[in-house]
């Protein structure tokens, strides 16, 4: 099998581990006394990466697009859930940085540089994960680790099915492989240093 014929099953593949990413992660938010993401940093993550994902699909991605477009569905999901069951207070940093993530679907929009949308989605995503490492580093135990793992590695095999490489295609799968590892790495850490909590209130980090 030449590597042409194996993209498909690598786009499936990282569609595989999203699934099982985004399920442990919402079953670990809906559970009595769960884990708490920041909802702003997830509608910001569905805005970028639906941006990623047609910027990808526009420069001709092929299958490497697949997983980043589910991304940005089950962001929306989880971002509106968590937003409806938790009462979070919210930064000015964190309403900018959603902000610069619906401008991101605008430039793609009115501008059609798939280049450019891409660059600047993959900033606004990067600044919106100040909220949740900034959560996460005071409660590690409020987020799931295994989760952003699972979210690092996914990228690997949608970087390896990409009909087509350039900067609007590989950045923000390169970017996310590295951060959320980062992420994950943090989490785990701390939670090896920092007891649970639970009468702790995760949205005063936020």
């Amino acid at each position: 099998m030449n590597m042409v014929s194996a993209k498909p099953g690598l786009g499936a593949l990282s569609i595989a581990i999203g699934v099982v990413a985004y399920s442990l992660y919402l079953w670990e938010t809906a559970k009595k006394g769960g884990i708490q993401p920041h909802p702003l940093s997830w509608l910001l993550w569905g805005f970028v990466t639906a941006v990623a994902a047609l910027a990808q699909w526009a420069k001709g991605a092929g299958p490497g697009y697949w997983v980043t477009a589910f991304t940005a569905i089950a962001c929306f999901i989880i971002g509106t859930l968590t937003l409806t069951k938790h009462k979070l207070r919210f930064s000015l940093f964190d309403w900018v940085a959603l902000v610069m993530g619906v401008l991101a679907v605008f430039l793609f929009a009115l501008a059609r540089n798939p280049t450019a949308a891409a660059v600047f989605a993959t900033t606004a995503d990067v600044l919106g994960y100040y909220s949740t490492v900034k959560k996460g580093w005071h409660y590690p135990h409020a987020d799931s680790p295994i989760c952003f793992a699972l979210n690092s590695v996914k990228f690997i095999p949608a970087i390896l099915a990409l009909d087509a490489y350039s900067l609007a295609t590989w950045l923000y799968p390169s970017t996310l492989v590295i951060i959320n590892g980062g992420v994950a790495i943090m989490l785990f850490a701390r939670r090896r240093r920092v007891p649970p909590d639970p009468i702790a209130h995760p949205e005063r980090a936020g």
